[in-house]
């Protein structure tokens, strides 16, 4: 439910007398598409290769001496077997991969985050795409950025203005770093505390599992925590009245209130409508919607249609797309 780490596009190098040639093969053959060499950075995830075209390859290949820039969404293995199995190979006169990124999420203070990163490993600091001029296949790049994990993330605008350079190989570096992620995580909020919190989800309809995958998604795609286990059991909204709730401990950064609000608004759909409850307990203490409230709103509905609003605001479309798809699954038990 929290990503901290994941890896960039892949780069490809290749040395060609058959520029045009190799250029039109990806095109036609691969879906390829042609950027310049900043926009690459913008356009190309984690899913995506990268292919520098030059006619003279050398050990760092400075980017005014690249010919051509294409993006394909495809690993550099399948795209190397391709042109084995088309016969374009007599196209490539050299070829190699080029230095790996990897993106670290951090929050509060980055600066703290590169101290810490570079007591643990021996780094060069600069700018992510300057370093990717520089520097070979030796080593990879790390970009530290406060984005979610889960979108697109552009090199050029939301990684850090520092990146390092690190002499290790991408998949060692990379098993390592998530291992010491919560901790470059919490140096950037200043070691504060994390909340240990209760969310109870009540249903008169009982459908608990819609409800459950509901929240588990928004809580994913919000990266806003870990959950640490989850359990049926009772409440008690009245004196000798039990009701089955299903109970969900989790571990979060952002403070209860903030939680709470976001329930709020999760309680609701757009019209308005009120679906679910989703109680928040912390120190074993209910946390009421008045505590959530903002100054000037005091009103319980109109809290959550403005936290409703805000969630939204941060989903991708195939991420709103998905959650209407189990919403609208709830509305059909109401009928």
């Amino acid at each position: 439910m929290l990503n901290l780490v994941r890896g960039g596009p892949k780069i490809l190098i290749f040395e060609s007398s058959g520029i045009k040639e190799l250029t039109d093969y990806f095109i036609r053959e691969k879906n390829a598409h042609a950027y310049s060499y900043d926009d690459t950075f913008e356009k190309a995830g984690e899913d995506h290769t990268i292919i520098f075209i030059t006619d003279k390859i050398t050990d760092i290949v400075e980017r005014e001496k690249i010919n051509e820039v294409l993006i394909i969404a495809e690993e550099p293995d399948a795209i190397l077997c391709s042109l084995l199995n088309d016969n374009k190979s007599h196209l490539i006169t050299k070829s190699r991969i080029s230095t790996r990124i990897i993106i670290l999420r951090a929050m509060g203070d980055l600066e703290e985050v590169i101290k810490e990163i570079s007591k643990d490993y021996e780094c060069v600091e600069g700018d992510a795409i300057e370093i990717l001029n520089s520097y070979n296949e030796k080593g990879t790049v790390i970009g530290i950025t406060d984005k979610p994990l889960r979108g697109s993330i552009s090199v050029k605008k939301d990684i850090y203005r520092k990146a390092l350079f690190v002499e290790e190989r991408y998949r060692p570096l990379m098993r390592s770093l998530r291992s010491h992620a919560l901790k470059y995580l919490n140096i950037g909020l200043g070691n504060k505390d994390w909340y240990e919190v209760e969310i109870r989800i009540y249903d008169k309809y009982k459908e608990y599992d819609l409800h459950y995958e509901r929240l588990l998604n928004v809580m994913e795609w919000l990266e806003i925590g870990i959950i640490l286990g989850e359990s049926w059991g009772k409440d008690y909204p009245r004196p000798m009245l039990a009701v089955e709730v299903y109970r969900v401990r989790f571990f979060t950064y952002y403070e209860p209130k903030y939680i709470k609000k976001i329930l709020l608004g999760l309680e609701l759909l757009d019209d308005g409508t009120r679906i679910v409850d989703y109680d928040l307990y912390y120190n074993r203490k209910k946390l009421y919607w008045i505590d959530a409230a903002d100054e000037g709103i005091k009103d319980r509905h109109l809290i959550g249609v403005k936290y409703r609003e805000e969630i939204l605001s941060k989903l991708s479309d195939k991420e709103i797309e998905e959650l209407y798809e189990i919403e609208n699954d709830i509305l059909v038990t109401r009928t």
